[in-house]
């Protein structure tokens, strides 16, 4: 089981964060970081995803540097609310 960027997007959408312009693409290691913000607030989601695939490999929540002052976001396959947002 896989979770969906799309769906995880509009979930995050749904709770007010938008979708920054920026992207950092890895080519090399096939995966692209994408950044959600609120307005007024300093804490932002990282959202990793595979570049031609609607996977999502990791998702990390803090503010910083991208490697720096994030924790990332342990994914509950078993949980109820993960399995709502698998492909």
């Amino acid at each position: 089981m896989q979770i969906s960027f799309k769906k995880y997007k509009q979930y995050l959408e749904s709770l007010g964060y938008n979708q920054e312009k920026g992207t950092n693409e890895y080519c090399n290691l096939g995966f692209k970081s994408y950044f959600f913000s609120k307005t007024n607030e300093t804490y932002k989601y990282v959202v990793n995803k595979l570049i031609n695939s609607d996977c999502v490999i990791s998702i990390n929540y803090g503010f910083g540097s991208p490697y720096l002052g994030y924790k990332s976001i342990k994914i509950d396959k078993r949980k109820n609310f993960w399995k709502d947002l698998a492909i």
